[in-house]
């Protein structure tokens, strides 16, 4: 995570990286092992086997997979949804 900035968008690639929590202690992110949950959408875990980051590729064509990452992460810090 950057600064306190759980989320990412690389033009470029267009790629955007949503970490739902601070990645855990003893060791680095960067060995974050990902899955293919589903077209254009990788879930990275942490060592402990708990998703860290949601991973959405072609983030500009894929707004359902963006508004999901979103909510992930609100949920993941206790954020209710907007009824």
């Amino acid at each position: 995570m950057i600064g306190d900035n759980p989320v990412f968008y690389d033009p470029d690639a267009d790629m955007l990286r949503v970490e739902l929590r601070p990645w855990p202690a003893g060791g680095n992110a960067m060995d974050a092992g990902g899955e293919d949950e589903e077209d254009d959408l990788v879930i990275h875990y942490a060592p402990d086997g708990k998703p860290w980051a949601w991973e959405v590729e072609h983030a500009s064509k894929r707004p359902d997979l963006v508004a999901r990452a979103f909510a992930a992460l609100r949920s993941s810090r206790g954020i209710a949804e907007a009824a």
